[in-house]
């Protein structure tokens, strides 16, 4: 399979409750949207990021595919969840080369799994070197180390494949939040800054802490929105659908404000007691403190919750919109809608900002 960067790729990304699916043209700097669209999962389909109702997601991803014309046939998706270990660690001073023929080794250590049922992957953070604490002698260097569940990587193929797509990347939530990150902020411009970006998903919580443009930590918090979820439906006794309209302002005349207002702080709480333990972890090992916050996820899209934050947490925090950096036909999009979509769109947006360059 022979891929360029200008191989048109279809982005879709996956989630709890729903799937979005993205397309943009041109380069780096220069994008252009072409496609995005969203639909709904019926509940149960997809649990803690593993598909469950494999028919389910087939059939609205054939509709999807239909109602948007989509005419080309490479896709790249992504996985999270606790299938993904994510790691920085300390290896021998090695080249690339000899670390990709000794990376299973290294790495054998820090995966949970059996190392037959993963796939790895590396990248060097810091080619200096540096005397282990063991031995003076030996020179270190640092790594992120990835590793994903081979079952997991294999189930998002089959549903690409089941759908008439051929896939070319299988990404990580976490690496796509980098691309859409530097589509609408701009990573050059704080580059100095320790910043973290947090996707406030339905079943996860990703975040990512990047340092001098380079993810310098990241976790998937086992949790997101649902806790949300569940305790306005134990406070008020309402379905679904009608949660989905409290947590995101649309209150009916029965209901106070205010008690809605308070379930929805007090279920941040979990959450924000792990970002601020992480932050904690980050600043131990890395002499920084995290400067700036970026929300993005269907869980930025409720109101207030920039504030919450930045309360906790006691640092500045905005809402990330990946389409500020993208060019938006307004003839074939409704500007309001994007910009209403953009902190849903960053995992899609993110993923199809990836180009290839294979010679």
């Amino acid at each position: 399979m022979f891929l360029s960067e200008k191989t048109p790729l279809l982005a879709i990304d996956i989630g709890t409750h729903s799937i979005k699916m993205a397309q943009i043209s041109g380069s780096k700097n220069k994008f252009e949207l072409m496609n995005f669209s969203i639909m709904p999962l019926k509940e149960g389909s997809i649990v803690d990021g593993v598909v469950q109702e494999t028919d389910e997601v087939v059939d609205t991803l054939e509709k999807m595919l239909k109602v948007e014309k989509i005419d080309t046939k490479y896709a790249v998706a992504s996985i999270a969840g606790e299938a993904v270990i994510i790691k920085k660690i300390r290896v021998p001073l090695m080249s690339a080369e000899d670390l990709a023929q000794n990376i299973q080794a290294e790495a054998e250590q820090y995966i949970p799994f059996d190392i037959d049922d993963v796939s790895i992957d590396f990248q060097i953070l810091d080619t200096k070197g540096k005397p282990s604490e063991e031995n003076q002698k030996e020179e270190t260097m640092e790594i992120l180390l990835v590793a994903v569940q081979k079952d997991i990587i294999e189930s998002r193929i089959d549903l690409l494949y089941d759908v008439g797509l051929r896939p070319a990347i299988i990404d990580l939530d976490v690496f796509a939040m980098v691309n859409a990150f530097e589509l609408g902020v701009g990573l050059n411009a704080m580059e100095q800054e320790a910043i973290a970006v947090i996707d406030l998903g339905e079943s996860f919580t990703h975040l990512n802490i990047l340092q001098d443009g380079l993810t310098a930590y990241t976790r998937d918090i086992p949790f997101g929105g649902s806790l949300c979820t569940n305790k306005l439906m134990s406070k008020f006794n309402l379905p679904y659908k009608e949660i989905a309209k409290l947590k995101f302002g649309e209150i009916p005349s029965e209901i106070k404000s205010e008690e809605v207002v308070e379930v929805i702080v007090k279920s941040f709480d979990k959450i924000l007691n792990e970002v601020q333990k992480s932050f904690e972890f980050f600043s131990t090992t890395s002499n920084s403190q995290v400067e700036r916050v970026l929300l993005t996820g269907g869980g930025a899209l409720i109101s207030g919750v920039d504030g919450l934050f930045a309360h906790h947490l006691e640092t500045p925090v905005e809402i990330l919109n990946p389409m500020k950096g993208i060019k938006v036909n307004k003839r074939k999009f409704d500007q309001k809608t994007i910009d209403r979509m953009g902190p849903l769109s960053t995992v899609a947006i993110g993923l199809a900002a990836r180009r290839f360059d294979y010679q």
